[in-house]
């Protein structure tokens, strides 16, 4: 074979069939045939021969002979090689005629079967015909190395053109073609940019960065795997586009002609949960101080729910989305899993920790706590349920957010550190109280032996962070000081283990009964414990009753006992749970009775 083409060549002597492919190097207009598989494209020590242009560690791919014209391609390292465009993760058999074949910038036509390889051997790859990918029409012919100029010049949008050499029916994205010059591949505002929207109006509240904006106004996030790579959230992300094209089923069609079925909000472009705009979607925010343990007390309420829904109410509380809630099912997962205390820890949520992601608000990039999203719905064996809506599954979407306590503490600016403004956008908000970080609590519970009492407690900062979060709600609502809002408060009573003797424990009851949240018990539970309250501390509930017009008070447990302080080892000092002990105490009530009055169609009331 001669060595006129030198970006490839054939290895193997063994196992082959009298086949032939030719191949066009699209780049340098040259061709050669290949007559012995397995063959080879890549790196070769062969002198006669120059190694293909792959990035370090890439070697190329082996094609192998299947039966007739059919063939199969295998990328050795499946980084930097697509066959038609798409992304080769292992192998992919080729179909008889052409295919578009790029490894690392090399381009190459290979054509399997007399009749395109009569037709291969007329291209003429010195030029090159620009088209568009959604119609075909031709927009010019110009020299491969010419192709971005010509783009820059007619201020064309790359993305939604492609190019092959002349003669040769289909062609190569522009994404390929601009890395194949190692070219960066530029992007036009008007599909990619964020639309000028003040987040003030709109039927939606995006559940991450809680601006509004109407349908018509949400972003689709490409599918195509060549439009990787978004201007504003970096190289890693997938292209955020504003849809012009839709398929037969209402789908968005992504500029390279995949359809697109993920939503991103306009203004911070982080995905949406599914279903986000055909279901109402209730933010539910829990506050606390720090350490107050919001984490465990989510990990440990997400298992209770699920549980008690569906035994009390026919309903399920599903994962709405998986990928967003990956953080906070790993902790669920590792708590439960758990056999002793030291493998029972939950990191503290902290302020530019894991549970947050760094996203543009307002023109600047701001830690934003990542939403838990999940839809609720009825079983499909509830009573009441019939053939017709028994598959309407989801009625709601229940978004949690676990802050880090110091975004609510004061002299936090809301603009440099936003995270806490999800309780502006609230359907209903929880405090959760910690009595054995509050002064007056620690004082009558002097003789008890919780670690969780001892001397070196951090300051407590409960009454302040409630101050604080009710002058950023009535700011960021436009309530004038004296005014209250109208989203319930729920305010839980933590580790009342701890302090339940300190009561009349035996008088307060389970609302939960047949199926009904019953209000009224939830009501005497709240004026026994507000009573208790106001004894004890009346900083809280004065606070509390400053802010919302309906306010209850919760007794519950996440555990149901005191946690063990650790001894030794590399969490020696920190508190954790007996996994074996777990005992919620009316976790979960609370969160029932915001659904009950959000949704009693759902959650009965009685």
């Amino acid at each position: 074979m001669s060595p006129s083409l030198p970006n490839f060549v054939t290895l193997a002597r063994k196992g082959f069939r009298r086949q032939r492919l030719v191949l066009l190097d699209c780049v340098r207009g040259q061709t050669v045939e290949l007559t012995k598989f397995p063959a080879r494209l890549g790196h070769t020590n062969d002198a006669d021969w120059k190694p293909l242009s792959l990035a370090p560690g890439q070697t190329g791919c082996l094609l192998e002979h299947v039966e007739d014209d059919r063939f199969r391609l295998t990328a050795e390292n499946p980084r930097g090689v697509r066959v038609n465009g798409a992304l080769v993760t292992n192998t992919c058999e080729l179909d008889p005629g052409f295919s578009l074949i790029q490894i690392g910038r090399e381009l190459i036509a290979l054509a399997a079967g007399d009749e395109a390889q009569e037709q291969i051997r007329k291209v003429q790859a010195d030029d090159w015909r620009l088209f568009r990918i959604a119609d075909g029409g031709v927009e010019a012919v110009t020299r491969f190395r010419e192709l971005p100029e010509l783009i820059r010049q007619r201020g064309l949008d790359p993305v939604r053109y492609a190019a092959a050499p002349l003669g040769l029916d289909s062609g190569f994205h522009l994404t390929q073609v601009y890395e194949a010059l190692g070219a960066d591949l530029p992007v036009r505002a008007d599909h990619t940019e964020t639309a000028v929207l003040d987040g003030s109006q709109g039927a939606f509240t995006c559940p991450v960065c809680w601006l509004k904006f109407d349908a018509g106004d949400a972003m689709n996030i490409a599918s195509h795997d060549s439009l990787r790579g978004d201007p504003i959230l970096g190289e890693d992300a997938r292209l955020r586009f504003f849809p012009t094209r839709f398929n037969d089923l209402g789908h968005a069609i992504d500029p390279l002609g995949l359809p697109s079925a993920d939503l991103a909000c306009p203004h911070c472009r982080r995905r949406l949960p599914p279903s986000f705009l055909e279901v109402p979607q209730f933010i539910f925010s829990i506050v606390g101080a720090p350490s107050a343990g919001k984490t465990y007390y989510l990990s440990i309420l997400l298992k209770m729910l699920q549980q008690t829904l569906f035994r009390e109410f026919g309903l399920v509380l599903k994962d709405g989305d998986p990928t967003g809630n990956m953080l906070l099912n790993q902790m669920k997962n590792r708590l439960f899993s758990a056999s002793k205390p030291e493998e029972a820890i939950l990191a503290k949520t902290a302020l530019e920790g894991a549970m947050y992601e760094r996203l543009p608000r307002h023109g600047k990039m701001v830690a934003l706590p990542r939403p838990f999203a999940y839809a609720l719905g009825r079983a499909e064996n509830r009573p009441g349920n019939t053939p017709d809506n028994s598959d309407h599954a989801t009625d709601c979407s229940v978004i949690f957010y676990d802050n880090a306590g110091e975004h609510f503490e004061p002299g936090v600016d809301i603009e440099d550190s936003p995270g806490a403004l999800h309780v502006a956008s609230s359907a209903a908000i929880f405090f959760l109280f910690d009595p054995t970080s509050n002064f007056a609590f620690r004082k009558i519970l002097a003789g008890s032996h919780d670690p969780q009492l001892a001397s070196n407690a951090r300051l407590d900062q409960q009454d302040s962070i409630m101050s604080e979060m009710e002058i950023r709600v009535k700011r960021m609502l436009g309530l004038e000081p004296g005014r209250k809002i109208d989203v319930p408060l729920a305010v839980l009573v933590g580790k009342c283990d701890v302090w339940k003797h300190l009561v009349a424990w035996d008088e307060f009851k389970n609302p939960l009964q047949n199926g009904r949240v019953l209000h009224n018990v939830v009501d005497e539970n709240s004026a026994r414990l507000r009573e208790f309250m106001t004894k004890v501390d009346p900083t809280i509930v004065a606070h509390a009753e400053g802010l919302a017009r309906t306010v209850r008070y919760f007794p519950i447990s996440a555990f149901g006992h005191s946690p063990s302080k650790l001894e030794i080892g590399a969490s020696a000092g920190l508190l954790a749970p007996d996994p074996k002990r777990i005992e919620p105490i009316f976790l979960e009530i609370p969160t029932l009775w915001a659904l009950s009055r959000l949704l009693p169609q759902v959650v009965p009331t009685g």
